[in-house]
């Protein structure tokens, strides 16, 4: 255009043109929507950092959030409030499935299940059963069972092992030390090794309870499912006697621990008890993550064993007849006994705002299931029909009862040797024997006489025997219907005496007499 012949209206359109070898640069193509790679889980690893960049630029707020994480239909979205929200709605809740998923992978890994049980259970002791101000004092060892196992097996004999130093030296033994009223070994015993146990129970149990006898200090632990076959407990209940198995020869070393006289220190619980409901975040709680637990394989409430119900029933009568008799059974309208309603119970129902509670163990035991798991040794825990509560009705110790008698005398001296493997009777003659044996340590320092300290001893217990029991109360304070004492020179070691202690308690629930015999050796501290 000529510069004389402008026209002001005109309009003038200019164009680059691109030099010799020189070609525009093309614009580059619009991002995909980051939704789609973080719905699918792909914007981590390897090979996606760009994606993961993107990600990281969008939460601080240095890119656009919507047209970051829509791509083109972000224009669209924006024109429809209502459709906006919808879709921003969908992909919370998409992501909240996602994290959940995690969640689930995390919390019902095997170990971590087991570890929150285990911690679950003793908070749950210390702060629910354990009353503030009493005389009762709990101490934790926190130690692995292969620990435990690696330390009996490398001992040359039980009374070597850092565990008997453990609970024996440095309280029963030691002068101002407190003896162990009871052992709660936080364990799942089974009868051999199998895939991820490779641990001989059987053996370590056994060195268990030659340390429980010696320090006087009864021994709760748990069954694994394995020891009946199966891989959970709920898979027993169909089965009418669930210890018919133990009639295989596989079972034979676990026949002879229970055959030791030293078993009658340990009791096996069963099964496990709930320590934990799964999460369950409901719509009403205005957080930001709504976390459901999963049901899938691995899932299902947090459990752990038995020896805490047995510990919360133990404290209870101790703190309330300063006695541990009243563990077992239950009265109608009296709290004690082996009854406790206390722990977290499992939801079975949607109908209620919170469901209906079923029972907080795993396994609904039948009263023939029952008898058969008592008679053959073990403790089970059972539910109170129509109520909830959890019971332990019988308080059998591990040991079999010796039949082999003949005479006249013969179903007397069966019923002998059933009661006196009696759990809650062997708490209560170990609660004596603690006091005897810190006695006559402290008589044998002083430099007394076999007969002095067997007259002080016979008139202590003198104080707490009594012909004719009333109620739980006068048990409570005269707890014993005979007893004696007998103590003797040790000619191979002076200065140590033998001691010979025979106790025959009144019975909880039983109308029948026992007589415990029991051995040990009085020396001063730190001789024996």
């Amino acid at each position: 255009m000529h510069p004389d012949d402008e026209d002001p209206d005109a309009t003038v359109v200019m164009r680059p043109v691109p030099a010799a070898g020189i070609h525009a640069r093309p614009v580059p193509p619009a991002l995909p929507p980051l939704r789609d790679a973080v719905l699918s889980g792909a914007f981590f690893g390897t090979g996606r950092e760009d994606t993961a960049r993107r990600l990281a630029l969008m939460l601080c707020g240095t890119d656009p959030v919507l047209a970051t994480w829509f791509g083109a239909d972000a224009r669209l979205l924006c024109a429809d409030a209502n459709a906006l929200a919808a879709r921003i709605e969908r992909d919370i809740a998409t992501l909240d499935r996602m994290i959940a998923r995690q969640i689930d992978a995390v919390v019902h890994h095997a170990r971590l299940h087991r570890l929150e049980g285990a911690w679950r259970a003793l908070d749950w002791l210390a702060t629910t059963a354990l009353p503030l101000g009493g005389r009762v004092r709990l101490k934790v060892l926190d130690v692995g069972w292969h620990e435990v196992c690696r330390d009996l097996e490398r001992a040359p004999a039980f009374d070597q092992s850092h565990l008997f130093r453990q609970i024996y030296e440095h309280e029963f033994g030691m002068a101002g030390g407190e003896p162990f009223g009871l052992l709660v070994a936080d364990y799942e015993i089974r009868h051999r090794p199998g895939p991820g146990a490779p641990t001989d129970d059987v053996s370590a149990l056994g060195a268990l309870a030659q340390v429980a006898a010696a320090a006087f200090a009864p021994l709760v632990v748990g069954a694994s499912p394995a020891l009946f076959g199966v891989d959970d407990f709920a898979a027993l209940s169909a089965v009418p006697d669930p210890v018919s198995v133990m009639a295989a020869a596989e079972y034979q070393r676990w026949k002879r621990l229970r055959a030791h006289d030293d078993s009658r220190f340990v009791s096996v619980t069963l099964p496990r008890i709930t320590m934990r409901r799964p999460w369950n975040e409901t719509l009403q709680n205005a957080r930001g993550l709504r976390y459901r637990e999963g049901r899938g394989a691995g899932a299902g409430q947090v459990w752990s064993t038995g020896g805490y119900l047995v510990a919360a029933c133990v404290i209870r009568a101790f703190e309330n007849y300063s006695w541990p008799a009243d563990m077992r059974g239950y009265d109608i309208d009296r709290e004690g006994g082996g009854v406790i309603d206390t722990l977290p119970r499992p939801l079975a129902s949607i109908d209620p705002p919170e469901g209906a509670g079923r029972p907080a163990i795993d396994l609904i035991l039948t009263d023939h299931q029952e008898r058969a798991l008592v008679a053959a040794g073990f403790m089970p825990i059972s539910a109170i029909p129509f109520g909830g509560e959890l019971l332990i009705s019988a308080a059998r110790s591990l040991q079999l009862p010796d039949t082999a008698y003949s005479g006249p005398e013969r179903q007397a001296a069966i019923a002998n040797s059933r009661l006196s493997s009696q759990f809650n009777s062997v708490l209560c003659v170990s609660r004596f024997s603690h006091y005897l044996k810190v006695m006559g340590r402290d008589m044998t320092g002083a430099f007394m006489t076999a007969t002095e300290i067997e007259d002080r001893l016979r008139r202590w217990l003198a104080r707490y025997t009594t012909a004719n029991p009333g109620g739980m109360e006068t048990l409570a304070r005269y707890p014993l219907r005979q007893a004696s004492v007998t103590v003797a020179d040790n000619p191979a070691r002076p200065g140590v005496f033998s001691c010979v202690i025979q106790i025959e308690p009144h019975f909880q629930l039983d109308d029948v007499a026992v007589t415990f015999r029991l051995m040990t050796e009085l020396s001063a501290p730190g001789r024996g």
